[in-house]
């Protein structure tokens, strides 16, 4: 008489197992990630239960987990020596989405609603990720208990299981999948040593792969997963060049910069091991490539989670390792919890206060290293979260036009401190390259005062003022803005009485140069808001500044680095509303007003206001038109040779 007992799958439960061996997991791979996590959770159980009982059968068998290939039958096994389960644990725990869990699963799956990480762990839905690769499981099975008998259950995962007594003497579970026809890679020795390289390395038990024809004193099987996790042990028993391997198995080179070991135990329990590259890493211009690597009580979860660090940190490489973490059914995807918010939080302030500790360093030049190579990642911390934005504020360096700041290490604490006792403003100027802005005519007068200019010669630096208005109470101030007075005694405008007229000739120049100054208006119409003389040049013949309540430099070129981000020509277009100033007391502008009053129709006039535009244009890191400009260039070197 067959003592085998058959068991019909319910409707749902089809449904169920449709879901997860055809779009569930990403990649059928990990049914070996699922299988050997319920491994360790028996094994783990086991350990428990004999630290308070001796009644517990093999207690002297050594706690670990046997992937056994064979190629002649087609069948993978995975074994250990665990908890194991009697007849009524078997049919529950292998009926679990059979029974009431099913409807929950469902509808979670159905709703797409993330409350579903309590399924996460038993000993279902990860177990029927066998399905994956095998048209038919079979688990022998010994409960701990010395009375207990064995136990086997079959399934195709079609429309039943059955359950009947089996033969095993030893206490633990065998997991025997019947590999599909073409799923036989999984019968290879390399690829499983690799599957359990990347998602079970760091499992508490040695996984050991039996050989199928051993050689000649050869070891019938070995150990293939490290165990030893360094991101739970004590920093203090760790030595740098631990770190520095552990940095190399995360596919980085060199050395790492700093590194970050963070262990918490409460209110949640974590642990991480975080790492400032001394470069980039690599594939990092590929913005899905960042992030952090996240384990789940030491078995991958998935890697370059994105969920655990701020954008602007996104330069760290790293672990995280949590107990308990909300995933999704798939085990694959971490959900957006209090505790994921937590962990980020907590990171997030030991990164910072680390690259603290690194600038706060007497010799700083392992913080100029990092800075150079990692500083557009806090400007862009300033400008995302206001929460760090003063922490990250004093992580800052300029290069400035004091002696000390050729190097670009002035922070905004060193140039307060520098500040002239009536000084109130904390000077800057901004643009797309450092060497245009070292030669800027914005800089002369500030020079000839001896009054110290912060350079800020990168495209995210326009974006990072437009968040940053003072420091200790100093205003910051953009020198491209017209600061002089209101009222010049060189050139006054007149407005016609008239209101028809009024508005043709409110910009009518008086005074010594407004010949120079209404013709400069005309040649240059639409392409400037204003031009005047200024004291502000000493050595230049002229620059483009910003009238009072006009839109500044920062915001204009923050708006057209995002036109020409977006496939747009911004970065072709001139800086609107800006106002000509010129030397009065240049060569150039004295005898250009000249030769307007004696020779108003010379063809060299016009050119060479434009050009003088143009050339002010350049120095603001503007791109004219090159091809009249050349062309223009041309005809004044003509003229030159014909006056010779």
């Amino acid at each position: 008489m067959s003592t085998e007992n058959t068991y019909a799958f319910k409707a749902e439960t089809n449904k169920v197992l449709k879901i997860i061996t055809h779009s569930l997991y990403q990649k059928p791979e990990v049914f070996l990630r699922e299988l050997i996590s319920n491994s360790s959770d028996a094994l783990n159980k086991v350990r428990l239960k004999k630290l308070t009982s001796d009644n517990i059968l093999d207690a002297d068998a050594e706690l670990a987990i046997r992937i056994s290939p064979d190629k002649d039958n087609k069948t993978l096994t995975i074994s250990d020596t665990g908890i194991g389960m009697t007849k009524q644990e078997l049919t529950e725990n292998l009926g679990t989405i059979a029974q009431s869990g099913t409807e929950q699963f469902l509808q979670a799956i159905e709703d797409g609603t993330t409350d579903t990480s309590e399924l996460i762990g038993m000993f279902g839905v990860g177990f029927y990720s066998a399905f994956l690769v095998a048209d038919k499981v079979e688990v022998i099975t010994r409960s701990s208990s010395p009375q207990s008998n064995a136990w086997k259950w079959v399934s195709d995962g079609e429309d039943s299981f059955t359950i009947e007594p089996a033969e095993k003497s030893t206490r633990g579970t065998d997991i025997i999948l019947h590999l599909k026809e073409d799923e036989e890679e999984y019968l290879e020795g390399y690829r499983l040593r690799s599957l359990v390289k990347r998602y079970s390395n760091y499992v508490a038990f040695p996984v050991k792969l039996v050989k199928e024809e051993p050689e000649e004193d050869e070891e019938p099987e070995e150990t293939i997963n490290d165990q030893t996790a360094l991101w739970r042990q004590n920093p203090d028993e760790i030595s740098e060049e631990d770190y520095e391997e552990f940095y190399h198995h995360l596919g980085q080179g060199g050395k790492p910069l700093a590194t970050v070991h963070v262990r918490v135990e409460s209110p949640i329990q974590f642990f991480a091991v975080l790492f400032i590259p001394s470069m980039k890493p690599m594939n990092f211009n590929n913005n899905d490539k960042w992030g952090l690597t996240l384990y789940n009580r030491k078995v991958l979860i998935n890697e370059n989670n994105q969920d655990l660090l701020p954008e602007w940190a996104r330069f760290v490489v790293g672990v995280v390792d949590g107990e308990d973490l909300k995933l999704n059914v798939s085990r694959e995807v971490l959900q957006s919890t209090r505790t994921t918010r937590t962990i980020e939080k907590y990171i997030t302030k030991k990164l910072i206060q680390k690259i603290e500790e690194m600038s706060e360093e007497e010799d700083d030049d392992e913080y100029m290293e990092f800075w150079r190579e990692f500083g557009p990642f806090i400007k862009e911390g300033i400008a995302q979260e206001a929460k760090y934005k003063d922490r990250l504020t004093e992580l800052l360096r300029f290069h400035s036009t004091a002696k000390e700041g050729k190097d670009g290490s002035v922070s905004l604490e060193d140039y307060v401190t520098r500040m002239k006792p009536d000084q109130d403003k904390i000077y800057y100027l901004t643009g797309l390259e450092l060497d245009l802005l070292k030669k800027s005519p914005h800089l002369e007068y500030y020079k000839q005062n001896n009054l110290e200019v912060l350079l800020l010669g990168e495209a995210i630096d326009s974006f990072l003022m437009m968040h940053l208005q003072d420091y200790h109470e100093k205003q910051f101030f953009l020198i491209d803005q017209d600061e002089e007075e209101e009222d010049t005694k060189d050139e006054e405008t007149t407005a016609s009485d008239d209101d028809e007229e009024g508005e043709d000739e409110d910009k009518k120049k008086t005074g010594p140069f407004a010949p120079l100054l209404n013709r400069t208006l005309e040649v240059l119409d639409g392409k400037i808001k204003d031009v005047k003389t200024s004291d502000r040049l000493v050595g230049s013949v002229a620059r483009l500044v910003t009238p009072s309540g006009g839109i500044n430099s920062n915001l204009q070129r923050a708006m057209r680095i995002m036109e020409a981000q977006g496939g747009g020509a911004g970065m072709n277009l001139p800086m609107m509303g800006k106002v000509l100033q010129l030397n009065p007391n240049h060569e150039l502008v004295k005898q250009l007003n000249n030769l307007i009053q004696t020779n108003a129709d010379d063809q060299r006039i016009d050119m060479m206001i434009k050009q003088i535009h143009d050339n002010a244009r350049i120095l603001e890191g503007d791109v004219p038109d090159f091809t009249d400009m050349l062309s223009r260039l041309e005809d004044i070197m003509s003229f030159a040779v014909k006056d010779e």
